[in-house]
Protein backbone atom coordinates (compact mmCIF):
# COMPACT_ATOMS: atom_id res chain seq x y z
CA UNK A 1 0.00 0.00 0.00
CA UNK A 2 0.95 3.47 -1.15
CA UNK A 3 1.86 5.70 2.24
CA UNK A 4 2.31 9.31 2.66
CA UNK A 5 5.65 11.57 3.78
CA UNK A 6 4.39 14.52 3.79
CA UNK A 7 0.22 16.12 3.06
CA UNK A 8 -2.52 18.01 4.34
CA UNK A 9 -6.11 18.05 4.64
CA UNK A 10 -8.16 20.78 3.69
CA UNK A 11 -11.41 21.36 4.66
CA UNK A 12 -13.48 23.87 3.58
CA UNK A 13 -16.73 26.18 4.78
CA UNK A 14 -18.18 28.64 2.72
CA UNK A 15 -21.14 31.17 3.70
CA UNK A 16 -23.03 33.81 1.81
CA UNK A 17 -22.93 36.47 5.10
CA UNK A 18 -23.44 39.73 2.88
CA UNK A 19 -24.30 41.63 -0.39
CA UNK A 20 -20.65 42.68 -0.40
CA UNK A 21 -17.32 43.18 1.61
CA UNK A 22 -15.06 45.97 1.19
CA UNK A 23 -11.70 44.02 1.18
CA UNK A 24 -9.72 47.57 1.33
CA UNK A 25 -11.72 48.00 5.36
CA UNK A 26 -10.97 43.90 6.00
CA UNK A 27 -7.36 44.82 5.28
CA UNK A 28 -7.30 48.02 7.36
CA UNK A 29 -8.74 45.76 10.41
CA UNK A 30 -6.88 42.75 10.07
CA UNK A 31 -3.67 44.01 10.13
CA UNK A 32 -1.45 40.27 8.66
CA UNK A 33 -3.52 40.32 5.85
CA UNK A 34 -2.70 39.73 2.37
CA UNK A 35 -4.52 39.50 -1.25
CA UNK A 36 -4.98 35.93 -2.54
CA UNK A 37 -1.73 35.87 -5.47
CA UNK A 38 -1.33 32.76 -7.74
CA UNK A 39 2.77 31.58 -8.34
CA UNK A 40 4.67 32.67 -11.06
CA UNK A 41 4.01 29.75 -13.05
CA UNK A 42 3.67 31.01 -16.85
CA UNK A 43 0.46 28.82 -16.69
CA UNK A 44 -0.78 31.18 -14.05
CA UNK A 45 -1.17 34.23 -16.37
CA UNK A 46 -4.35 32.49 -17.75
CA UNK A 47 -6.11 33.94 -14.81
CA UNK A 48 -7.14 37.39 -13.81
CA UNK A 49 -9.22 38.36 -10.36
CA UNK A 50 -10.90 41.29 -10.78
CA UNK A 51 -10.40 41.94 -7.08
CA UNK A 52 -8.60 38.89 -5.39
CA UNK A 53 -9.76 37.93 -2.11
CA UNK A 54 -7.92 38.84 1.39
CA UNK A 55 -6.74 36.39 2.99
CA UNK A 56 -5.82 36.04 7.01
CA UNK A 57 -5.03 33.65 9.74
CA UNK A 58 -7.36 32.79 12.86
CA UNK A 59 -7.03 30.94 16.13
CA UNK A 60 -6.47 27.39 15.68
CA UNK A 61 -7.41 24.15 18.04
CA UNK A 62 -6.59 20.86 18.26
CA UNK A 63 -8.46 17.80 16.92
CA UNK A 64 -8.32 13.70 17.61
CA UNK A 65 -7.39 12.69 14.65
CA UNK A 66 -5.38 9.22 13.24
CA UNK A 67 -5.84 8.17 16.84
CA UNK A 68 -3.59 11.21 17.72
CA UNK A 69 -4.66 14.52 19.07
CA UNK A 70 -3.44 16.95 15.66
CA UNK A 71 -3.23 20.82 15.74
CA UNK A 72 -6.21 22.59 13.10
CA UNK A 73 -4.20 25.36 11.12
CA UNK A 74 -7.30 28.20 10.69
CA UNK A 75 -7.14 30.24 7.65
CA UNK A 76 -10.18 32.40 5.80
CA UNK A 77 -10.57 34.77 2.90
CA UNK A 78 -13.35 37.52 2.28
CA UNK A 79 -14.68 37.70 -1.02
CA UNK A 80 -15.81 41.39 -2.00
CA UNK A 81 -19.10 39.89 -3.62
CA UNK A 82 -20.40 38.83 0.08
CA UNK A 83 -18.74 35.49 0.68
CA UNK A 84 -16.35 34.14 3.99
CA UNK A 85 -14.27 31.34 3.30
CA UNK A 86 -12.93 28.83 5.87
CA UNK A 87 -10.06 26.55 5.47
CA UNK A 88 -9.35 24.06 8.17
CA UNK A 89 -5.79 22.39 7.45
CA UNK A 90 -4.77 19.03 9.21
CA UNK A 91 -1.07 17.51 8.66
CA UNK A 92 -1.27 13.94 7.58
CA UNK A 93 1.42 12.25 9.90
CA UNK A 94 3.90 11.19 8.13
CA UNK A 95 3.75 7.46 7.53
CA UNK A 96 -0.10 6.91 6.79
CA UNK A 97 -1.30 4.77 4.37
CA UNK A 98 -3.71 5.86 1.88
CA UNK A 99 -6.54 3.35 3.45
CA UNK A 100 -6.17 5.14 6.55
CA UNK A 101 -6.48 8.38 5.42
CA UNK A 102 -10.09 6.77 3.32
CA UNK A 103 -11.26 6.46 6.89
CA UNK A 104 -10.24 9.59 8.47
CA UNK A 105 -11.92 11.51 5.08
CA UNK A 106 -15.12 9.61 5.68
CA UNK A 107 -15.41 10.35 9.10
CA UNK A 108 -14.41 14.49 8.79
CA UNK A 109 -17.03 14.55 5.42
CA UNK A 110 -19.62 14.21 8.50
CA UNK A 111 -18.31 15.70 11.22
CA UNK A 112 -20.93 18.15 13.07
CA UNK A 113 -17.76 19.32 15.37
CA UNK A 114 -16.35 21.22 12.45
CA UNK A 115 -19.78 22.08 11.07
CA UNK A 116 -20.43 23.47 14.84
CA UNK A 117 -16.71 25.26 14.76
CA UNK A 118 -17.20 27.02 11.48
CA UNK A 119 -20.81 28.45 12.64
CA UNK A 120 -18.75 30.05 15.64
CA UNK A 121 -16.17 31.60 13.58
CA UNK A 122 -17.99 33.17 10.96
CA UNK A 123 -20.15 34.61 13.76
CA UNK A 124 -17.45 36.38 15.14
CA UNK A 125 -15.90 37.24 11.72
CA UNK A 126 -18.73 38.89 10.60
CA UNK A 127 -19.10 41.27 14.34
CA UNK A 128 -15.21 41.45 13.99
CA UNK A 129 -15.44 42.83 10.50
CA UNK A 130 -18.13 45.44 11.18
CA UNK A 131 -18.66 47.82 8.59
CA UNK A 132 -16.59 46.12 6.25
CA UNK A 133 -19.30 43.71 5.73
CA UNK A 134 -21.98 45.36 4.12
CA UNK A 135 -25.75 44.80 5.16
CA UNK A 136 -24.33 41.50 7.01
CA UNK A 137 -26.69 38.48 7.06
CA UNK A 138 -25.46 35.26 7.69
CA UNK A 139 -27.70 32.92 5.18
CA UNK A 140 -27.58 29.53 7.03
CA UNK A 141 -29.17 27.65 3.96
CA UNK A 142 -26.64 28.27 1.98
CA UNK A 143 -23.24 27.12 2.67
CA UNK A 144 -20.79 25.26 -0.01
CA UNK A 145 -18.52 22.70 1.89
CA UNK A 146 -15.50 20.98 0.23
CA UNK A 147 -12.01 18.99 1.18
CA UNK A 148 -8.84 18.76 -0.67
CA UNK A 149 -6.43 15.99 -0.01
CA UNK A 150 -3.03 17.79 -0.76
CA UNK A 151 0.40 15.21 -1.19
CA UNK A 152 3.33 16.74 -1.11
CA UNK A 153 5.33 13.73 -0.78
CA UNK A 154 4.76 10.05 -1.43
CA UNK A 155 6.94 7.20 0.17
CA UNK A 156 8.97 5.68 -2.89
CA UNK A 157 10.03 7.83 -6.38
CA UNK A 158 6.28 7.05 -7.19
CA UNK A 159 4.95 8.56 -10.77
CA UNK A 160 1.50 9.46 -11.86
CA UNK A 161 0.94 6.03 -13.89
CA UNK A 162 2.39 3.96 -11.33
CA UNK A 163 0.41 5.65 -8.39
CA UNK A 164 -2.76 4.96 -10.30
CA UNK A 165 -2.53 2.35 -11.36
CA UNK A 166 -0.98 0.71 -7.83
CA UNK A 167 -4.15 2.77 -6.04
CA UNK A 168 -7.80 3.63 -6.53
CA UNK A 169 -8.61 7.18 -5.55
CA UNK A 170 -12.09 7.08 -5.70
CA UNK A 171 -12.81 5.71 -2.78
CA UNK A 172 -11.14 8.92 -1.19
CA UNK A 173 -12.45 11.48 -3.41
CA UNK A 174 -16.19 10.25 -2.19
CA UNK A 175 -15.69 9.42 0.96
CA UNK A 176 -15.86 5.62 0.78
CA UNK A 177 -14.13 2.60 2.50
CA UNK A 178 -15.75 -0.13 0.47
CA UNK A 179 -15.04 -1.30 -3.56
CA UNK A 180 -16.67 0.53 -5.98
CA UNK A 181 -18.12 -0.68 -9.40
CA UNK A 182 -16.14 0.18 -11.99
CA UNK A 183 -17.92 2.63 -13.83
CA UNK A 184 -18.05 4.63 -10.62
CA UNK A 185 -14.58 4.25 -10.32
CA UNK A 186 -14.17 5.43 -13.85
CA UNK A 187 -17.01 8.48 -13.65
CA UNK A 188 -15.05 9.55 -10.56
CA UNK A 189 -11.64 9.62 -12.11
CA UNK A 190 -11.98 10.95 -15.52
CA UNK A 191 -11.14 14.63 -14.23
CA UNK A 192 -7.95 13.93 -13.98
CA UNK A 193 -5.09 16.24 -14.70
CA UNK A 194 -0.96 16.70 -14.74
CA UNK A 195 1.60 19.20 -15.89
CA UNK A 196 4.70 17.25 -14.80
CA UNK A 197 5.20 13.71 -14.69
CA UNK A 198 5.12 14.03 -10.65
CA UNK A 199 1.96 16.24 -9.91
CA UNK A 200 -1.65 15.12 -10.33
CA UNK A 201 -5.16 16.72 -10.40
CA UNK A 202 -8.57 14.77 -10.07
CA UNK A 203 -11.65 17.15 -9.18
CA UNK A 204 -14.72 15.44 -7.97
CA UNK A 205 -17.68 17.29 -7.00
CA UNK A 206 -17.03 17.51 -3.23
CA UNK A 207 -13.62 16.69 -3.32
CA UNK A 208 -10.69 16.68 -4.89
CA UNK A 209 -6.85 14.83 -4.55
CA UNK A 210 -4.06 17.17 -5.19
CA UNK A 211 -0.12 16.19 -5.47
CA UNK A 212 1.81 18.75 -5.98
CA UNK A 213 5.65 18.49 -4.31
CA UNK A 214 6.16 22.05 -4.78
CA UNK A 215 3.15 22.01 -1.96
CA UNK A 216 1.64 24.89 -3.85
CA UNK A 217 -1.27 26.11 -2.52
CA UNK A 218 -2.41 27.28 -6.22
CA UNK A 219 -4.77 24.92 -7.53
CA UNK A 220 -6.17 24.94 -4.20
CA UNK A 221 -7.18 28.68 -4.14
CA UNK A 222 -8.55 28.18 -7.88
CA UNK A 223 -10.47 25.27 -6.32
CA UNK A 224 -11.96 27.63 -2.89
CA UNK A 225 -12.40 30.76 -5.63
CA UNK A 226 -14.58 28.39 -7.67
CA UNK A 227 -16.56 27.08 -4.84
CA UNK A 228 -17.50 30.75 -3.01
CA UNK A 229 -18.39 31.94 -6.88
CA UNK A 230 -20.99 28.79 -6.90
CA UNK A 231 -22.06 29.76 -3.63
CA UNK A 232 -23.23 32.97 -4.84
CA UNK A 233 -25.09 31.71 -7.76
CA UNK A 234 -26.93 29.46 -5.73
CA UNK A 235 -28.19 32.13 -3.84
CA UNK A 236 -28.64 34.31 -6.05
CA UNK A 237 -31.03 31.72 -7.91
CA UNK A 238 -33.00 31.13 -4.76
CA UNK A 239 -33.49 35.39 -4.76
CA UNK A 240 -34.77 35.61 -8.18
CA UNK A 241 -37.22 32.72 -7.30
CA UNK A 242 -38.01 34.73 -4.12
CA UNK A 243 -38.66 38.04 -6.15
CA UNK A 244 -40.64 36.59 -8.78
CA UNK A 245 -42.84 35.01 -6.05
CA UNK A 246 -43.45 38.68 -4.73
CA UNK A 247 -43.87 39.65 -8.30
CA UNK A 248 -47.13 37.30 -8.84
CA UNK A 249 -48.29 38.00 -5.75
CA UNK A 250 -48.27 41.80 -6.17
CA UNK A 251 -50.01 40.99 -10.00
CA UNK A 252 -52.61 39.26 -8.80
CA UNK A 253 -53.11 41.65 -5.73
CA UNK A 254 -53.66 44.09 -8.00
CA UNK A 255 -55.35 42.72 -10.74
CA UNK A 256 -55.61 44.31 -14.26
CA UNK A 257 -53.84 47.97 -14.63
CA UNK A 258 -56.43 50.78 -13.99
CA UNK A 259 -56.37 53.71 -15.58
CA UNK A 260 -57.64 55.42 -11.96
CA UNK A 261 -54.59 53.87 -10.42
CA UNK A 262 -51.42 54.33 -12.75
CA UNK A 263 -49.32 55.87 -9.91
CA UNK A 264 -49.71 52.36 -7.95
CA UNK A 265 -48.28 50.43 -11.02
CA UNK A 266 -45.91 53.22 -11.50
CA UNK A 267 -44.31 52.22 -8.40
CA UNK A 268 -44.45 48.43 -8.97
CA UNK A 269 -42.86 48.72 -12.70
CA UNK A 270 -40.01 50.74 -11.23
CA UNK A 271 -39.90 48.41 -8.63
CA UNK A 272 -39.28 45.56 -10.66
CA UNK A 273 -36.71 47.30 -12.82
CA UNK A 274 -34.87 47.89 -10.04
CA UNK A 275 -34.89 44.42 -8.95
CA UNK A 276 -33.76 43.51 -12.20
CA UNK A 277 -30.63 46.22 -12.74
CA UNK A 278 -29.65 44.81 -8.91
CA UNK A 279 -29.33 41.23 -9.45
CA UNK A 280 -27.83 41.65 -13.07
CA UNK A 281 -24.87 43.52 -11.49
CA UNK A 282 -24.49 40.98 -8.82
CA UNK A 283 -24.51 38.27 -11.41
CA UNK A 284 -22.16 39.87 -13.56
CA UNK A 285 -19.95 41.23 -10.65
CA UNK A 286 -19.64 37.36 -9.67
CA UNK A 287 -19.12 36.29 -13.11
CA UNK A 288 -16.70 39.14 -13.64
CA UNK A 289 -14.66 38.08 -10.70
CA UNK A 290 -12.31 35.91 -12.44
CA UNK A 291 -11.45 35.98 -15.91
CA UNK A 292 -9.82 33.31 -17.89
CA UNK A 293 -7.64 34.57 -20.59
CA UNK A 294 -5.55 31.57 -21.93
CA UNK A 295 -6.80 27.94 -22.20
CA UNK A 296 -3.76 26.45 -20.44
CA UNK A 297 -3.17 24.56 -17.28
CA UNK A 298 -4.74 26.72 -14.82
CA UNK A 299 -7.86 27.63 -16.58
CA UNK A 300 -8.20 24.18 -18.01
CA UNK A 301 -8.76 23.39 -13.95
CA UNK A 302 -10.83 25.97 -12.76
CA UNK A 303 -13.28 25.42 -15.98
CA UNK A 304 -13.36 21.63 -14.91
CA UNK A 305 -14.45 22.39 -11.25
CA UNK A 306 -16.86 25.43 -12.81
CA UNK A 307 -18.56 22.35 -15.08
CA UNK A 308 -18.32 20.10 -11.95
CA UNK A 309 -19.77 22.26 -9.76
CA UNK A 310 -23.07 22.52 -12.32
CA UNK A 311 -22.26 26.77 -13.54
CA UNK A 312 -24.05 26.61 -16.83
CA UNK A 313 -27.08 25.24 -14.77
CA UNK A 314 -27.02 28.12 -12.05
CA UNK A 315 -25.97 30.59 -14.88
CA UNK A 316 -28.96 29.40 -17.40
CA UNK A 317 -31.79 29.46 -14.20
CA UNK A 318 -30.49 32.71 -13.40
CA UNK A 319 -30.68 34.18 -16.87
CA UNK A 320 -34.08 32.98 -17.71
CA UNK A 321 -35.28 34.49 -14.82
CA UNK A 322 -34.08 37.69 -14.81
CA UNK A 323 -35.38 37.41 -18.55
CA UNK A 324 -39.12 36.68 -17.34
CA UNK A 325 -38.74 39.81 -14.75
CA UNK A 326 -37.67 42.29 -17.82
CA UNK A 327 -40.36 41.05 -19.68
CA UNK A 328 -42.60 41.35 -16.64
CA UNK A 329 -41.69 44.83 -16.32
CA UNK A 330 -41.82 45.54 -20.28
CA UNK A 331 -45.40 44.11 -19.65
CA UNK A 332 -46.35 46.65 -17.11
CA UNK A 333 -44.84 49.92 -18.53
CA UNK A 334 -46.32 48.65 -21.68
CA UNK A 335 -49.94 48.19 -20.14
CA UNK A 336 -49.37 51.40 -17.87
CA UNK A 337 -48.53 53.48 -21.83
CA UNK A 338 -52.13 51.79 -22.94
CA UNK A 339 -54.01 53.29 -20.09
CA UNK A 340 -52.32 56.28 -20.38
CA UNK A 341 -53.23 56.54 -24.20
CA UNK A 342 -57.09 55.59 -23.02
CA UNK A 343 -56.82 58.54 -20.46
CA UNK A 344 -55.38 60.72 -23.08
CA UNK A 345 -58.12 60.34 -25.48
CA UNK A 346 -60.46 60.42 -22.85
CA UNK A 347 -59.48 63.61 -21.92
CA UNK A 348 -59.80 64.96 -25.64
CA UNK A 349 -63.39 63.41 -26.19
CA UNK A 350 -64.30 65.41 -22.87
CA UNK A 351 -62.61 68.49 -24.02
CA UNK A 352 -64.27 68.19 -27.34
CA UNK A 353 -67.93 67.88 -25.37
CA UNK A 354 -67.00 70.36 -23.24
CA UNK A 355 -66.67 72.69 -26.43
CA UNK A 356 -69.73 71.58 -27.85
CA UNK A 357 -71.80 72.40 -24.91
CA UNK A 358 -70.13 75.84 -24.38
CA UNK A 359 -70.92 76.20 -28.67
CA UNK A 360 -74.75 75.13 -28.16
CA UNK A 361 -75.09 77.10 -25.02
CA UNK A 362 -73.73 80.30 -27.01
CA UNK A 363 -76.10 79.31 -29.60
CA UNK A 364 -78.78 80.02 -26.82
Amino acid sequence: MIAINKGRLIIYRLYDVSDEIKLSLVESRIKESYRMRLSRHPYMKALEFTDPPVSFVLPGFSKNLFERDLPVHVGAKAFDFGVLSLAFSIAIPAGTEFCDLERVTKALDSDEDIDEKAWNYIRGLVSDLGDAVVRSSIKEDYTEDYMIILVQELQGDIKNAEFLDRYDPSRLLLFETRELSRQTREDTLKHCFSYYPDDLVIINYDSALVIEPSGSSDILDILEFANAQILELRYYDHVLDRQLAWIYRELSRRGTVSTFRLRDYEQLGKKVTEIVTELTAVTEKVDNALKVTEDVYYAKLYRTAMMMFRSQDWETSIKDKLRVVTETARMIYDEISTKRGHLLELGIIILIVIEIIILLVMEW
